[in-house]
Parts: C-alpha cells; sequence; structure tokens
C-alpha cells in the first residue's frame, strides 16, 4: 500500500504540474487505453458466428428465419440481411430453415457448399446436378452485377450419357434476366451473355444460349453463324461505311468544307471456289509405225479404149505412198496444289466514294501560289493545274482508304460555294466554306473562351495554389529562423554579467530535490533575478548555517 500511495502521490505531483489541456488528453487516452482492453475481452470471451447461407435474406424470409431460430433455442445474430450462427448449430439451422422455408432461393447449391462438400456417398447424378445448378448461381451473380440488369438467373442443361442409334444432345442453356427500368433488350447485350454463359460450359455454343427478358416475355439467341438472315445486314453496312467515312474525313481535314459519302455493299451468300493446279504431262510410252506403197502402170493396146475412170496413158510408170505414225503416251497427270477460297457471307463486296472539294480551296491555293492575282476564272491555265493536282492527290488518299479495285470507285469534284456575279466574278455566297470561315472568324474569341476557359482556369487555380503554399511554407520558415534565434539568445551569457565566484570553503551538503520550476514568460534580467531568489530561499531553508555562511563571504569579497 505504501508503493501505491508514493506512486499515486508521484503521478498527482506530476499531473499538477500540466495545463488543463494536456490534463484533458491524457485522460482521453487513459479512456480509450481502457475501452480497448474492455472491447478486446469481450470479442474473446464471444463465441465465434459463421453464417448460415452465403446469401442475402430478403425482410419475410429474414423474419421466418428470426422466429425458426427463437422457436427452437439457437442462438443467432443478424448482421445485416445475413443471419449468423454457432458452426455447430450451423447444419441444424439449415434443417430448421429449410423445413420454414426461409431460405433464399438456390442458396442451398452455391458453388463454395459444392467444391467444399467431403460427402462421398453422394449420387454422380445429385452431384452432377447440384454443380450445374451451382454454376449457374455463379453466373448469375456475375451477369446481376451489370449495372442495367437487376436480377438474373441461370439453368444449364445437365450433361446427358452417349445412346447408341440416338443422336447426341446438344448442350444448352436458358438465362432470364430481369433489366433496369429504361433499359432494351439489344442484339450487342445478347450476344455478351450467350459468350459469357458459353464460355463457362464446355461444349455449349452462343448460338445455344437463350435470353428471356422477363419484361416483355420474349426470347432472343445470339445469331448462329452459318445463318446470314440473323445478321442485321442494313446496320453492318451504316457501321462500315460510318468508319470509313471517318477515316476519310480525318486524313482531309486540311480542306474545310470537304464533303464525302461512301457506300459499302456485302455479300449475302457464302461462296466457295476451289483451284486445282496439276503438273506438266510426263510422256509415259512414245511408238512410231512407218509404211511405204508403191503402183505400177501397163501400156494400152492400140484402138479405140474407153476413156473412163483411167486416163490414157502410152507408157508404163509407177506411184509412191509412205506413211508415219507416233503415238505417245503420258502418266496421269499429278495434282501439285488445291485452293480452296471461301468467301465468307458479309464480307466487303465493293467500295464506292464520291468527295467534292470546294472551290473556295483552291482559290485559297491560287492565290497564296500567285500573289496579286484574284478571282480566277475556271479557264485559267494555272488555276486549272492547281484544281487537277489536288483532285488528284485527294483521289490517291481516298483510294487507299477504301482499297479500291476499280479507279471508277472513287470519285472526287470540286463544288461551287462561291456564287458567280454578273461582273464575272466570284464571291462568297451563303452557306459555303467562305461563309463558314467568317462566321468562324467572328466567334473565334468566343470559342477560343469555350475550349479553353476550362483548362486555363483550372493552371489559374493550381497557381493560386501553389504561391499560397509557398507562403504558407515562407511564414513557416521565417518563425522558424526567430524561434532559433530567440533560443540562441537566451543560451548564450552576456559579456556584461558578473560571474560570481566562491571560495574554496564547503558551502554545505546538497539535498535531492523533488519539485520542478514553473515557467514564466518574462524577460531575462528578471528570470535570473527570480531563479536566484528561489535559490537562495531554497538554500535557507534546506541548510541556515550554510546560506549565512555563504551570504557573509560574499559580502566580504565585495560582490
Amino acid at each position: 500500500m505504501e508503493r501505491l500511495r508514493q506512486l499515486l502521490s508521484y503521478i498527482g505531483t506530476q499531473m499538477g504540474v500540466l495545463t488543463v489541456s494536456q490534463r484533458v488528453a491524457i485522460g482521453l487516452c487513459a479512456a480509450l487505453i481502457a475501452f480497448s482492453l474492455l472491447w478486446l475481452l469481450q470479442w474473446s470471451t464471444a463465441p465465434e458466428m459463421v453464417p448460415v447461407v452465403n446469401h442475402e435474406f430478403t425482410f419475410d424470409a429474414l423474419d421466418a428465419a428470426e422466429a425458426a431460430m427463437k422457436g427452437n433455442g439457437i442462438p443467432y445474430t443478424v448482421v445485416g440481411t445475413r443471419l449468423f450462427v454457432r458452426p455447430a448449430d450451423r447444419h441444424n439451422a439449415l434443417r430448421l430453415l429449410h423445413s420454414a422455408d426461409a431460405l433464399p432461393e438456390g442458396s442451398l447449391f452455391d458453388m463454395a457448399a459444392v467444391v467444399s462438400d467431403p460427402n462421398p456417398f453422394l449420387a454422380p447424378e445429385a452431384r452432377e446436378y447440384a454443380q450445374n445448378y451451382a454454376m449457374g448461381n455463379e453466373l448469375a451473380k456475375i451477369i446481376a452485377t451489370y449495372p442495367f440488369v437487376r436480377k438474373a438467373s441461370v439453368l444449364i442443361s445437365p450433361k446427358t450419357k452417349r445412346r447408341l442409334g440416338m443422336p447426341s444432345d446438344v448442350p444448352s442453356a436458358s438465362l432470364a434476366v430481369t433489366l433496369a427500368p429504361g433499359q432494351d433488350m439489344t442484339p450487342e447485350i445478347v450476344e455478351g451473355f450467350a459468350k459469357l454463359v458459353s464460355g463457362s460450359v464446355s461444349g455449349l455454343k452462343p448460338h445455344n444460349v437463350y435470353v428471356m427478358d422477363t419484361r416483355t416475355g420474349r426470347s432472343h439467341s445470339a445469331p448462329h453463324p452459318d445463318d446470314t438472315l440473323s445478321f442485321d445486314y442494313l446496320g453492318m453496312v451504316k457501321s462500315r461505311e460510318a468508319h470509313l467515312l471517318s477515316k476519310i474525313m480525318t486524313q482531309l481535314a486540311d480542306i474545310p468544307g470537304v464533303r464525302a459519302q461512301v457506300t459499302v455493299e456485302l455479300e449475302t451468300s457464302k461462296r466457295v471456289t476451289q483451284k486445282h493446279v496439276h503438273d506438266p504431262p510426263q510422256p509415259k510410252m512414245e511408238s512410231t509405225q512407218s509404211g511405204e506403197q508403191t503402183a505400177g502402170m501397163q501400156a494400152t493396146e492400140p484402138g479405140v479404149q474407153a476413156n473412163l475412170g483411167t486416163a490414157v496413158s502410152g507408157a508404163g510408170g509407177g506411184k509412191s505412198n509412205t506413211t508415219e505414225e507416233t503415238v505417245v503416251e503420258n502418266f496421269e497427270p499429278r495434282l501439285r496444289e488445291t485452293e480452296t477460297v471461301e468467301q465468307m457471307p458479309l464480307a466487303t463486296k465493293s467500295v464506292g466514294a464520291a468527295v467534292s472539294i470546294p472551290r473556295s480551296f483552291i482559290v485559297g491555293l491560287y492565290a497564296a501560289k500567285h500573289p496579286g492575282e484574284q478571282n480566277p476564272t475556271d479557264d485559267d491555265a494555272k488555276f486549272t493545274a492547281i484544281r487537277d493536282e489536288q483532285l488528284a492527290r485527294v483521289k490517291s488518299t481516298v483510294e487507299k482508304i477504301v482499297m479500291a479495285r476499280n479507279p471508277r470507285d472513287v470519285q472526287v469534284d470540286m463544288y461551287p460555294d462561291m456564287k458567280f456575279t454578273s461582273g464575272g466574278e466570284w464571291v462568297a455566297g451563303p452557306g459555303g466554306a467562305a461563309a463558314a470561315a467568317e462566321e468562324r472568324a467572328s466567334l473565334d474569341t468566343l470559342g477560343l473562351m469555350k475550349e479553353y476557359g476550362g483548362p486555363a482556369g483550372l493552371g489559374f487555380l493550381a497557381l493560386m495554389s501553389l504561391f499560397m503554399m509557398t507562403r504558407i511554407v515562407r511564414r513557416s520558415s521565417d518563425a522558424v529562423i526567430r524561434s532559433r534565434r530567440a533560443a540562441s539568445a537566451v543560451n548564450e551569457p552576456a559579456e556584461e554579467e558578473p560571474v560570481l565566484a566562491v571560495g574554496t570553503g564547503t558551502v554545505g551538503q546538497a539535498a535531492v530535490s523533488e519539485s520542478f520550476l514553473t515557467g514564466h514568460e518574462v524577460d531575462e534580467r528578471t528570470l535570473r533575478y527570480h531563479e536566484l531568489g528561489e535559490e537562495v530561499a531554497r538554500m535557507v531553508e534546506a541548510d541556515p548555517k550554510g546560506a549565512a555562511d555563504l551570504i557573509r563571504r560574499w559580502v566580504l569579497d565585495g560582490h
């Protein structure tokens, strides 16, 4: 007890020299430590609780579950919309909740429970059904994370055994989705859902996934790869035309007022072309046959002869005929190469483009190359040369973008965005490129403010923040320098201050003091005399005789 009393006295002495704010801070820290110890003690003594199922309860199901737990005396806690029980009571709680029909839908077969189920006596069919059910629940949870989906459920057809003489079953899946208000089921959304589900099931094709919109009751499916009618032909044409038109307009951005139009034609059928290439023929056998035939004529007798069929010959003669025949037999030509070209449906068949350049652009180039000459006519050779050069440049650029197969696929011309007056001059007309340029010039200041106002404001705020931070740092640096100078001035002794000297005699025995000095904001001279007076008073109180002897020596020494 004495030790405790001394400790409390020492603590009271230490607290007595502190300010009110310091006492409050120390008290709050002590309260926080005491609260932490109490919480740790309570947490260590509380039993471990585990969730009954890894699903959120609805409010009606939660009320029924609490009633079932209370009726059977099972301790439980509710955190949010989840129910927690002790690990030893989990299976009993599952049985009771299942009997009371208070479990969330599909909560008995979740993926974690199926994977961690160690029951070796479960039938293969039941385990397969549980795995498919669990996989469907996991996919439904993933699909439900989309911001435009409110609720989703997935059913996957289980794998079946092969049967002799019967066609094998094709894996399929059904997906029921409830979309958020204002959201419609588009082909892109259906295709995304189908690819997600088919990518999780082995052997499942995207076109065998059937997506049903629960609000409208309509069923959708991804298009079959071989079914060309399932594609949106017009949508694909517009998409490719917009893509090519965007590339053309980006490449021709240096021409103000340029106009362009792209036309795309797609294949609507699937074609397969085979090309066979054979080696040159090689001779296998060659045979040659030759023959010679000779015939003679006899002299005729004198007298009258028939002048039919044979000419009258007065002398004997002959006829010779030689024939030669060559027969060459070749080997069967060997197939060297087979090329199969498959033209898929909806491939690009042909692309056409039409580009129009404003006349004001050509006039601007003409004025830049020929200063002092204005308002050229279409018959001017210089103007014609510049126009043809620009048309050829644009035509070459567009042909590379659309990969034209025929020079006639790309047409480039010039359109008059300037009107021709009766005096024979071209002037800016309403709606042309020149008028647009003038309008842009008139709104140049407003456009610059709209375009660069935001970044300029952010830059100004950043500079102001940097300036204010620099001022704060500078002020804090000046304060630190002043405090250091004041501390150094206090620590350095004054040169004119006399030093008290004490003789060799013993003054007295110094006693251990447990008191503390209280600081006051006074000047250096007052502080020195104050401390000297306190020390003298303390010496007089502790050793009056020694103090008197010291003062007497000071007086005798002339101090």
